[in-house]
C-alpha cells in the first residue's frame, strides 16, 4: 500500500511541494502560486496537483499520507505587515513605556541617523496597563497582584475589543507567581481572548526581551491558531484523518501544533528555518561539514551558515525590529527576490527591493496586473528565462511586458537601453544578495572564502555564480530541489523543543549538579514531549546550553555542549569552548577574567522524517546535447552570446558543462558563466566551479568554447 510524506512551504509568492512514496522511494516535487489571503487555499490547490498527476483523487492521496511537515509566512506576514491581533499589555507599574523605549540604543544600521524613527510597537500605549505588583531579584514577592486592579484592566480591554493579552512583570523570571495569578484572572474574566505570559514563552533575565517576546506571542497567536485551525480542518474534510501534522519552527526543527498554539511567536522564521536544514543534508551529501546556504525566493533572500554539519542558532532574533528571545536559525533575510521591483531614487541611483510585487500582481511578465520591473523581468530580457518554459511551460509570462516595464521606469529615466538596464538590475540584486551573506559570515567572524555556497530558490541558480565571485566563493553546490529546498528541509528536520531558565552565578560558583537541578523540570517535559510523538528514549538526543559572558561584559555567548558534559562535570571543556567562541566573535578572549552564567537552555531533539538524496543514474557512453540555443547575456564577458541550453531535469549524473551555457529544470533555471563550469554529480546535486582561480595562477582557460564530456 502507497504511504506518502509531504513537505508544504507557503512562502510569499509560491507554496513549494515535496512528496516522497515510502513504497518506491520515488520524490516528487510541486510548485504552486500562494494565495497571500488564505494561504490554507493554495495548500490544498497544490495538493489537488499532485493527486491529479499522480492519478488519484485529492482524498486519497491525503488518507495514504501518514505526514506532513508544515512551514508558514502567516506569523512573519502578519508582523511586516502589521495585521496581527490587536494586543494588550499587563506590565509592572512605572514600566509602561518599555516597548517604546526598547533597549535604548539605535541598531547598528542605523547608529548614526538622527532621524531613524523605529517601527511602531506591536502594543499601542494606550492598551499598556501597569499594575501595582513587585517581585525582587531573589524572587520574593514584595506586591501581590490585586484582583480589583486586573478587573479594571479587563473592563478597559473588553471596551477597546482586546483580542490576545500579554502579561510580562519585573523579575518573574525568577518567581512567576504574579504572572500565573494574572492570566488566571484575565482568562476567567476574559474567556475569548488569546493570554500569554512571559515566563511560558521567556523566562530570561532583561525586561525589555520578555516583554517584547511576550508581546509577539500575543500579537501572532490569534492569527496563527486561526489559520491552523482552517487548515486542520480542510484537510480533515479532504481525507487527512490517520496521518499527523508538524510544524516547522524558527529552530530548524519541528513539532507538533499543540506546542505552537501555547508559543506562536516560535514560527515567526517557520519557512525560511528549513533552508540550512536542508541545506545541511545536500552540503554533507556532497563531502562537505560545512557551507553557507542562501535561499533566493520571490520576496525576499535569506542566508545562513553550516558548521560542522549543524544549522548555526542564535538565541534571540528581530523580526521588524521587534526583538524575541526564543532560540532561532541564524538567518539574515533582505527584501531580494524575484519579484523586488526595481526603481530610481531621489539622487537618480537605480536600486532593487525591498518592496515586492510578492504573488500578485506580481512582476509585470506576469500580466496579473503588476506595471513595475522586478528582477525576474530583468532576467527575462537577459534570456536567463525562457517565456515558453517558466515553471516547465505551465506558467505563460510575457517578455514584452517586462521589456516596457523596464524601458518606462528604468531605461528612459537613465537614458540607457533595455538591455543595460535589464543588466543593472541583474548586478544591483547580485549585490544586495552578496552584501545579505557578509551579515552572517564577516560581521560574525567567518571568512565566506572558506565556504562552499549552498544555493536554494527559484531564482538563486540563476544568480549563484554572480554571488559567489564577489565573494570570491569557488565551489556552489545547487541541488536539483534548489526550488524547494525549505519544502525538503521540513522532512530533514529533526523533532525540537527547547527551554530556558534564567541561572545568575559567578563561573567559580557554577555547579553543574545546580544546573541538572534548575533544568530538571523541563528535560522531563521534553522527553515525555519527545516519546509521544514517537521517539523513544534510546533515540533522544539531549544539549545543555548555558549563556556566558565576562564580567562587565552586555552580551552572552551561548556555548551548547551534549549532556553527558554536564553531567561528568567538564567545567574545563565548557570554559574553554566560551573563549574560543568569544574570540571568533568579537576578536578577543580574556582567560583568567571572571566569568558569569547568565541563562541556561535545554534542547531536546530526535528523529523522525526521512529525506535523503536520491541517487541518480550514470552518464553512459551517450553524448549529452543541448535541447536549443537562445541568445543571452553573458555577466562575466559583458556582451550577448548565443548560448546552448540544456535539460536538467533528464541530465544524468556525470555529465559536466563548460559555461557560457543554461541548465533548464521545471522549477528553476541554472546559469552558468563563462569561466564557471558544472557537473551532476549520483545524488542530483549540480556542482558549479568558478575555474578564474586557475586562470589567477597562469593557467589558460577555453571559457570561450563550449565543451561538453562527462565525468
Amino acid at each position: 500500500m502507497k504511504s506518502y510524506t509531504i513537505g508544504i512551504d507557503v512562502g510569499g509568492t509560491f507554496t513549494d511541494f515535496l512528496v516522497l512514496n515510502s513504497e518506491d522511494q520515488t520524490q516528487m516535487i510541486e510548485k504552486i502560486s500562494s494565495t497571500p489571503a488564505d494561504p490554507s487555499i493554495g495548500v490544498l490547490n497544490g495538493l489537488s496537483l499532485i493527486a491529479k498527476k499522480l492519478e488519484m483523487e485529492t482524498k486519497e492521496l491525503l488518507e495514504n499520507t501518514k505526514l506532513i511537515v508544515h512551514g508558514t509566512t502567516v506569523s512573519t506576514n502578519a508582523v511586516l505587515t502589521s495585521t496581527g491581533a490587536k494586543t494588550a499589555l499587563l506590565t509592572t507599574k512605572g514600566f509602561r513605556d518599555i516597548l517604546q523605549m526598547r533597549r535604548g540604543v539605535r541598531s547598528k544600521e542605523h547608529l548614526y541617523n538622527n532621524k531613524y524613527v523605529a517601527p511602531p510597537p506591536l502594543v499601542t500605549r494606550d492598551l499598556v496597563i501597569g499594575i501595582d505588583e513587585r517581585t525582587d531579584l531573589n524572587g520574593e514577592i514584595m506586591k501581590e497582584v490585586r484582583e480589583e486592579e486586573i478587573l479594571e484592566a479587563v473592563e478597559w480591554f473588553k471596551e477597546e475589543e482586546v483580542q490576545s493579552v500579554s502579561i510580562c512583570f519585573m523579575h518573574s523570571y525568577a518567581n512567576p507567581e504574579n504572572e500565573q495569578k494574572a492570566k488566571e484572572l484575565v482568562q476567567k474574566h476574559m474567556p475569548e481572548a488569546y493570554v500569554t505570559i512571559s515566563t511560558d514563552a521567556a523566562p530570561v533575565v532583561r525586561l525589555y526581551n520578555r516583554v517584547s517576546t511576550v508581546a509577539m506571542n500575543a500579537y501572532v497567536g490569534p492569527i496563527l491558531k486561526k489559520y491552523m485551525d482552517r487548515l486542520i480542518e480542510k484537510l480533515k474534510q479532504n481525507g487527512f484523518i490517520n496521518g499527523e501534522l508538524l510544524i516547522m519552527q524558527s529552530n530548524g526543527g519541528v513539532t507538533n501544533p499543540l506546542t505552537v498554539s501555547r508559543i506562536p511567536a516560535s514560527t515567526v522564521l517557520s519557512g525560511p528555518a528549513a533552508g540550512p536544514v536542508s541545506g545541511s543534508a545536500f552540503a554533507q551529501a556532497s563531502g562537505y561539514d560545512k557551507a553557507i546556504v542562501v535561499d533566493m525566493g520571490g520576496t525576499s533572500f535569506e542566508a545562513s551558515i553550516i558548521e560542522d554539519g549543524q544549522v548555526a542558532i542564535k538565541k534571540e532574533g528581530e523580526i521588524n525590529r521587534n526583538l524575541i528571545s526564543l532560540p532561532m536559525a541564524s538567518i539574515h533575510t533582505i527584501g531580494s527576490g524575484g519579484g523586488s521591483i526595481a526603481w530610481i531614487d531621489s539622487g537618480g541611483l537605480l536600486r532593487v527591493g525591498p518592496q515586492s510585487a510578492g504573488a500578485s500582481p506580481g512582476p509585470a511578465c506576469y500580466g496579473r496586473g503588476g506595471v513595475e520591473p522586478a528582477c525576474t523581468d530583468a532576467n527575462l530580457v537577459l534570456g536567463y528565462l525562457s517565456p515558453d518554459f517558466f515553471l516547465g511551460g505551465t506558467m505563460e509570462i510575457d517578455i514584452n511586458l517586462s521589456n516596457q516595464a523596464i524601458e518606462k521606469y528604468i531605461a528612459q529615466p537613465l537614458k540607457m537601453s533595455v538591455e543595460e538596464a535589464a543588466y543593472g538590475i541583474y548586478q544591483i540584486s547580485n549585490l544586495n544578495m552578496a552584501n545579505g551573506v557578509k551579515e552572517v559570515t564577516i560581521q560574525n567572524g567567518y571568512d565566506p572564502r572558506d565556504f562552499p555556497l549552498v544555493v536554494a530558490g527559484g531564482a538563486g541558480p540563476i544568480h549563484a555564480a554572480m554571488i559567489a565571485r564577489e565573494l570570491g566563493m569557488k565551489e556552489i553546490i545547487i541541488p536539483t530541489f534548489s526550488s524547494v529546498l525549505c519544502a525538503v528541509g521540513m522532512l530533514a528536520s529533526q523533532l525540537r523543543h527547547d527551554y530556558v531558565k534564567s541561572f545568575q552565578k559567578t563561573w567559580e560558583n557554577t555547579v553543574f549538579s545546580d544546573v541538572i537541578k534548575v533544568l530538571e523540570n523541563d528535560r522531563k517535559n521534553g522527553t515525555e514531549a519527545l516519546l509521544s510523538e514517537g521517539v523513544i528514549m534510546e533515540d533522544q538526543i539531549i544539549m545543555v546550553g548555558l549563556d556566558m559572558r565576562y564580567s562587565g561584559q552586555h552580551y552572552e555567548v551561548t556555548i551548547e555542549v551534549p549532556e553527558n558534559e554536564i553531567l561528568a562535570g567538564n567545567k574545563v571543556f565548557v570554559e574553554e569552548k566560551f573563549h574560543e567562541e568569544n574570540e571568533r566573535l568579537y576578536g578577543f578572549n580574556l582567560k583568567g577574567h571572571n566569568i558569569e552564567v547568565v541563562n541556561v537552555r535545554l534542547s531536546c531533539l530526535g528523529n523522525y522524517t526521512q529525506f535523503s538524496p536520491q541517487q541518480i543514474d550514470l552518464l553512459g557512453d551517450e553524448r549529452l546535447v543541448p535541447k536549443t540555443e537562445r541568445q543571452i547575456f553573458d555577466p562575466v564577458l559583458r556582451k550577448e552570446i548565443n548560448s546552448p541550453v540544456f535539460d536538467g531535469d533528464n541530465m544524468k549524473a556525470g555529465a559536466k558543462i563548460s559555461g557560457p551555457a543554461i541548465v533548464e529544470m521545471t522549477t528553476t533555471t541554472i546559469v552558468v558563466p563563462y569561466q564557471f563550469e558544472i557537473f551532476l554529480d549520483q545524488n542530483g546535486t549540480f556542482i558549479m566551479k568558478d575555474k578564474i582561480a586557475e586562470f589567477e595562477k597562469g593557467e589558460e582557460l577555453n571559457g570561450s568554447n563550449i565543451s561538453v564530456s562527462h565525468l
